[in-house]
C-alpha cells in the first residue's frame, strides 16, 4: 500500500511540475510573439513594403533551418546560450544578479587552453574532462571573488561582476599575445589544444569511439545518464535495481556502439561543425533543474532569493550561498567558453577576437526563460536560431541583420513588463500565490 501512494504522489508531483512549467513559459511565448510582431511592423515602416518583411522572415527561417547545415549551426549557436542561460538563472534564483558572465566566459576559455596545451601526452577520456574541469574551476573562481566581496562588504554584484569583466577582457588579450601565442601562426592566437583535449563533432564519433579508452569513456558518460534517468523517474527504486540497470547500460554501451555506429551514423559531413557539447548542454539543463527544485543547496538558494529575511531567521548561511551560487553561476559560464574553444573555434585554440557576446545576449534569454532550466532550452534555441539566420535574412531581403538585435529588445520589453503584453492582449492579471525573487537587491 505504501508503494502505491508513492506512486501516487510521484505522479501528482510530476503532474504538479508540468503545470507549473507551462504557466510560467506562458507569458514568454506571448512576449516572443509580440516581439517578432513588433520586429514586423519595424521592417514594414522603414521598408514600405510587406512583401520586404515576408522576405525578411522567410530568410530568418531558411537560414536558421532549412540552407545546407542551417539546423546543424542552429544547434551549435545554441549550445553557449543553454550555458551562460543556465549560470544567469540560478543567480537570478538567489536574487543575484551576475552581470560578469562574458568575463567569466573568457577566463573559461583562457583555462582551457592552458589544460590543454600543458598536457599534451592525455589520453582523451582523462584530457576531455580535464579541460572542461579547468574551464569550470577558472569561471568559478572568476564568479567567486565578487561573491565573496558581496557576502563580506556588501560590495554590489553587479558593479563587481561588470569591472571583472573588463579585466578579464584585457588579461585574454594578454595571454593570447604573449605567454601562450603560437610562435609559428601569424594570427594572434594561442597555441592548438592536444588532439585528445579537443571536442569531439558528431562526425568524428565512429572513429573516435575506435580506441578502447574512449569507449569506455562514453560508456562511463552513459551509465552516469541512466543512474540519473532513473532515480528521477523511480525514486524509491532499491539500489540493488539501479546498481543493475546503470551497469548494464554501460556494458551495452561499452560493447554495442563503437560496432553500431560504424555500420551507420546519421551525421557523416565531414565539413559540419556540431558537436558533443549539445549533448553536455542538455545534461547540464536537467542537473540545474535537479539542483534547484530537488536539492536542499536549491532550495536554500531559492529561499535566500526570495526572501533573505526568513531565510537567515531559518538558519541559512546568506554568505555562504551567495560566494557558492556565484561560483556555480561562473563555472557554467566558464564551461561555455571552454566548448567554444574546444568545439567551435577553426584552430581549436584562442584566438585574439573570438567571442560576439554571447554572456550580454544570455541576460535577456534568462529573463524570457523566467530562469527555468527547461525554458532556457526552448529560449536558446530561439536565440541561436536568429543568430544563426540573420546573414541570410538580410542577403534575401536587404533588412540589417540587427533588426535581431531589436526583436530581442522588443522580446525583452514584453517580457520585463508583463502588464504591457496583457494590456495589448485584454488579459486578466493572475493571482499571486507565491512572491518572485527579485532580481537584484538594494546596495550593501
Amino acid at each position: 500500500m505504501s508503494n502505491l501512494a508513492a506512486e501516487r504522489a510521484a505522479r501528482t508531483d510530476g503532474r504538479a511540475t508540468l503545470l507549473r512549467t507551462l504557466d510560467v513559459l506562458s507569458m514568454p511565448a506571448l512576449a516572443m510573439f509580440l516581439g517578432f510582431l513588433g520586429g514586423a511592423i519595424i521592417i514594414w515602416i522603414t521598408s514600405g513594403s510587406l512583401e520586404t518583411v515576408g522576405a525578411a522572415y522567410a530568410g530568418l527561417i531558411n537560414g536558421a533551418f532549412f540552407k545546407q547545415r542551417g539546423f546543424s549551426e542552429t544547434l551549435v549557436a545554441m549550445t553557449p546560450y543553454v550555458f551562460l542561460g543556465l549560470g544567469l538563472a540560478i543567480g537570478f534564483k538567489a536574487g543575484l544578479f551576475n552581470i560578469g558572465v562574458e568575463g567569466q566566459f573568457y577566463i573559461g576559455a583562457i583555462s582551457a587552453v592552458w589544460a590543454g596545451v600543458a598536457f599534451p601526452g592525455l589520453p582523451a577520456i582523462i584530457h576531455l574532462p580535464l579541460v572542461i574541469l579547468a574551464g569550470a574551476l577558472g569561471g568559478a573562481l572568476w564568479a567567486g571573488i565578487p561573491g565573496f566581496l558581496k557576502a563580506r562588504t556588501g560590495a554590489h554584484e553587479v558593479i563587481t561582476t561588470m569591472m571583472m569583466n573588463y579585466i578579464a577582457f584585457r588579461l585574454a588579450e594578454f595571454v593570447v599575445s604573449l605567454p601562450l601565442r603560437d610562435p609559428l601562426s601569424t594570427a594572434v592566437q594561442t597555441l592548438r589544444v592536444s588532439p585528445n583535449a579537443e571536442l569531439w563533432s558528431l562526425w568524428q564519433i565512429p572513429e573516435r569511439l575506435a580506441d578502447p579508452l574512449n569507449a569506455l569513456g562514453v560508456a562511463l558518460f552513459c551509465a552516469l545518464c541512466a543512474f540519473v534517468i532513473v532515480r528521477w523517474l523511480a525514486p524509491h527504486a532499491r539500489r540493488v535495481v539501479v546498481g543493475g540497470i546503470v551497469f548494464a547500460t554501460g556494458a551495452i554501451a561499452f560493447i554495442a556502439l563503437p560496432p553500431l555506429v560504424k555500420v551507420w551514423w546519421l551525421f557523416d559531413d565531414q565539413y559540419d561543425r556540431l558537436h558533443i557539447g549539445i549533448i553536455l548542454a542538455l545534461v547540464a539543463a536537467a542537473v540545474v533543474w535537479w539542483l534547484m527544485y530537488k536539492t536542499t543547496l536549491g532550495f536554500e538558494m531559492r529561499t535566500v532569493g526570495a526572501n533573505p529575511n526568513a531565510a537567515r531567521y531559518a538558519g541559512i548561511n546568506i554568505s555562504r550561498n551567495i560566494i557558492v551560487t556565484m561560483a556555480i553561476s561562473g563555472a557554467l559560464a566558464g564551461i561555455a567558453g571552454t566548448i567554444e574553444v574546444l568545439g567551435v573555434s577553426i584552430c581549436r585554440c584562442l584566438p585574439l577576437f573570438f567571442s560576439s557576446g554571447y554572456g550580454f545576449d544570455s541576460i535577456a534569454l534568462a529573463l524570457l526563460a523566467k530562469n527555468n532550466p527547461i525554458g532556457i532550452v526552448g529560449g536558446a534555441f530561439l536565440w541561436g536560431a536568429m543568430r544563426n539566420g540573420a546573414d541570410l535574412m538580410e542577403l534575401n531581403s536587404g533588412v540589417s541583420k540587427y533588426i535581431i538585435s531589436l526583436i530581442q529588445g522588443l522580446v525583452l520589453l514584453f517580457v520585463a513588463a508583463p502588464a504591457v503584453v496583457r494590456y495589448l492582449l485584454r488579459m486578466r492579471a493572475p493571482s499571486k500565490t507565491e512572491a518572485e525573487a527579485p532580481l537584484t537587491r538594494g546596495w550593501g
